[in-house]
């Protein structure tokens, strides 16, 4: 039986997305003060800012942090294929300077990736689920729109086809 090759796409959004649902600072520079919240509404609340696809909608109007992330494979050979993880790290312009953690540094867009970096690649057992090697940070680049600024982080990861 052949292998399916798109299959590691579904696979990688769940790994990325319990990963992210993990890490409480993650969940708290999304949704602000969570005590009182019962779990299936921080899941809720949560979900409504973390999305497994990368359509932005120009209407966007809520005054948030989202994280927008996506797979992709762009090279398949006879043996291996590589696997990319494309994320949107954006942050509403009103919002963006508000935000301080202490051991992190920068904007809430700033920190956001670092929370980011922390629960995909510094958490080596959650670095090495993905793949035949270890997820690697490859680029980050600026995002910008009429209401939004954040950052594209580009993630790659060797896995079997």
């Amino acid at each position: 039986m052949k292998k399916v090759t798109t299959a590691e796409r579904g696979r990688f959004k769940e790994e990325i997305n319990t990963a992210l649902y993990k890490s409480d600072e993650i969940k708290e520079l999304l949704l602000g003060d969570t005590t009182g919240m019962t779990a299936s509404k921080i899941r809720s609340e949560f979900q409504k800012c973390v999305k497994s696809h990368l359509f932005i909608d120009d209407t966007i109007s809520e005054t948030k942090t989202f994280i927008f992330y996506d797979v992709i494979i762009p090279i398949i050979h006879t043996q291996i294929k590589e696997c990319k993880v494309i994320m949107y790290l954006i942050c509403h312009l009103d919002i963006l300077d508000d935000y301080v953690k202490e051991g992190y540094y920068g904007n809430r867009a700033d920190v956001l990736s670092q929370m980011v970096e922390n629960a995909l690649i510094n958490d080596d057992d959650k670095s090495s689920s993905f793949g035949i090697g270890k997820l690697r940070l490859d680029s980050i680049n600026s995002y910008n729109s009429k209401h939004f600024y954040g950052c594209i982080m580009e993630f790659d990861v060797p896995t079997f086809r």
